[in-house]
C-alpha cells in the first residue's frame, strides 16, 4: 500500500543517499571489521531486490521488433528555451538557438514538451511555426492563448507528424498541466498523454552557496517546505492523470515531467496503471536531472501492455536544460 503523506514522500527521495551511505560503511566494515559488513550488506541486498529495475536497469535494443509501426515518442523540459530571459529574447543567444535547433531536428514522429515557451519577436523564436514548418502540422498547446504573443510562456506541449484526430488539456498552476492527443498511427489510434506535475523545489545549490548559516537555515526551510506543498499537489494531480487514462478508449503512452522519484506515491499509482517503459527497455540508472543532487529521475514514461516497448533511452549528453530528453520506441500493432 504506497503512503500518501507527504512525510513518506520526504523519506523515500532519501533512497538513493542512504543506498550510497550502507555501501560506503561495507566497504569500512571490510576493512577494520569484517563481521560488521553484514548488516550494511544486507539492507543493500533487500533494497536491490525490492526496488532493483527501478533503480538500475539493462535491455538491449530486439534485432527484429515484430510486425507494426514503430512509434518513437520524445520527451523534454525544455526549460522554456531560455526564452524566460529577456536579455536571451531579444538578442541572439546561443543557447537558445542550440536547444531549439535540437528539438527541431531530432528525429522523431511526436515530441512532447514541458516548460514550452514561444516568442513572436524574433523569427527564429517562434518555436510553433519552425515546428509547423518542419512538418509538425498537428499540436496540442496547454495554453494555446500564448501562441501568437511576443511572451508566450505555452507549457506542456505536444507536436505530432501524424494527423491527431481528437486532443484535450488540463491546466493545474503556472506552466503546470496535462495535455492528450489521440494520434492516428496508420489504422491504429494512440492516445499520448503530456504532463508536467507540480516541481520538487529542489534547490541544492543555492543551500550550497550560503556563506552564513543564517543562509543556509534559511535555503533549507525554503526547499523542505516547497518539497512537502509539491508531494501534496502531486498526490492530487497523480488521480486526475488516471481519469484521463481511465477515459482513453485507445492504448495510452504517459510521458513528461512528473517531479518525483520511482520510490514515490506518483510513481507507484502510474506504475499500478501502466508499465514503465524505463523499467523494460532502459539502460543503468537513467538519471533525468541535470543539476545537483543529479542521481535522480523524475522524467518518466509508461505505456499501454498491448503497445510493445522496443526501446528507452535517457539522453544524458544534451545539457541545455535542467532535464535530460527521454525517447521511449513503441510497436504500434
Amino acid at each position: 500500500m504506497p503512503i500518501e503523506h507527504w512525510l513518506g514522500g520526504m523519506i523515500m527521495i532519501t533512497i538513493p543517499i542512504a543506498w550510497v551511505l550502507n555501501l560506503v560503511m561495507v566497504v569500512l566494515w571490510l576493512v577494520s571489521r569484517p563481521w560488521r559488513s553484514w548488516l550494511s550488506g544486507t539492507v543493500l541486498l533487500i533494497g536491490i531486490a525490492l526496488l532493483g529495475a527501478r533503480t538500475f536497469t539493462w535491455h538491449t535494443v530486439p534485432d527484429q521488433p515484430g510486425q507494426g509501426t514503430q512509434l518513437k515518442v520524445f520527451s523534454y523540459n525544455v526549460q522554456q528555451f531560455g526564452l524566460d530571459n529577456r536579455w536571451d529574447r531579444y538578442n541572439s543567444s546561443p543557447r537558445v538557438r542550440r536547444t531549439i535547433n535540437y528539438v527541431l531536428r531530432y528525429d522523431a514522429p511526436v515530441k512532447c514538451m514541458q516548460e514550452f515557451y514561444n516568442s513572436t519577436s524574433v523569427a527564429d523564436y517562434n518555436v510553433i511555426r519552425r515546428f509547423r514548418q518542419a512538418g509538425y502540422r498537428y499540436s496540442v498547446l496547454l495554453r494555446p492563448e500564448y501562441a501568437d504573443v511576443e511572451d508566450g510562456p505555452v507549457g506542456a506541449a505536444i507536436f505530432s507528424i501524424y494527423p491527431i484526430i481528437h486532443s484535450g488539456r488540463e491546466h493545474f498552476d503556472g506552466s503546470n498541466g496535462i495535455v492528450w492527443a489521440n494520434i492516428k498511427v496508420g489504422n491504429d489510434t494512440v492516445r499520448v498523454i503530456n504532463v508536467h506535475l507540480q516541481s520538487m523545489g529542489i534547490r541544492v545549490g543555492r543551500v550550497l552557496s550560503q556563506d552564513e548559516m543564517t543562509g543556509v537555515k534559511h535555503e533549507t526551510r525554503g526547499v523542505l517546505s516547497a518539497l512537502r506543498s509539491g508531494f501534496i499537489e502531486r498526490r492530487e494531480q497523480v488521480k486526475k492523470v488516471q481519469r484521463h487514462i481511465r477515459e482513453s478508449e485507445f492504448p495510452v503512452i504517459v510521458t513528461g515531467d512528473h517531479n518525483d522519484t520511482p520510490y514515490s506515491f506518483v510513481y507507484e499509482q502510474l506504475r499500478r496503471t501502466l508499465p514503465n517503459s524505463f523499467e523494460e527497455a532502459g539502460r543503468g540508472f537513467g538519471f533525468t536531472y541535470n543539476r545537483l543532487p543529479g542521481f535522480i529521475r523524475i522524467d518518466h514514461q509508461f505505456h499501454d501492455p498491448s503497445l510493445k516497448v522496443l526501446d528507452f533511452e535517457t539522453i544524458n549528453y544534451i545539457k541545455y536544460s535542467d532535464h535530460y530528453p527521454i525517447v521511449g520506441t513503441y510497436l504500434v500493432k
